[in-house]
């Protein structure tokens, strides 16, 4: 589900009457074409993620205070496996959750694999634990 069809779902609207408020902010906008040029540059084979933690409590929005996952993130990872966690606030966002969701091509709980590089994004808001995203890109390896 794209980040349109879920807001458009979540305020009983369709797609052409919504306001994109969530994907026209600039960040949303640097977030969804700088994955877009990494993912074409890398060139990977296959994309894998651990469940999406997705936080707990209340995130203040442009209609107000929202339960953690926002309505549009649960509706974006409808299908997909999430981990509910304790971190106050919101760590996934609708943009997060459909970037995923799109680029993934398995969520695993364990996988092996030998790392070759390691990136890290780090963001501003502060929580009780690092505020970070971390991607491995490895070489899974074969099963004897």
């Amino acid at each position: 589900m794209t980040i349109g069809e879920a807001e458009a779902k979540v305020h009983g609207t369709t797609i052409d009457k919504i306001h994109f408020h969530e994907v026209g902010a600039i960040d949303s906008i640097v977030d969804i074409i700088g994955t877009s040029i990494l993912i074409d540059l890398l060139n990977i084979d296959k994309i894998c993620s651990s469940p999406i933690p997705v936080g707990s409590g209340f995130v203040k929005c442009d209609h107000g205070m929202m339960p953690v996952p926002a309505p549009a993130t649960i509706e974006i990872l409808r299908g997909t496996p999430i981990k509910l966690n304790n971190v106050k606030g919101e760590c996934t966002t609708p943009t997060g959750a459909a970037i995923i969701k799109t680029l993934c091509d398995e969520f695993v709980d364990e996988l092996e694999f030998e790392v070759n590089q390691i990136g890290y994004g780090m963001g501003q808001k502060k929580f009780e634990i690092p505020n970070m995203l971390r991607t491995i890109l490895g070489l899974k390896k074969k099963k004897k």
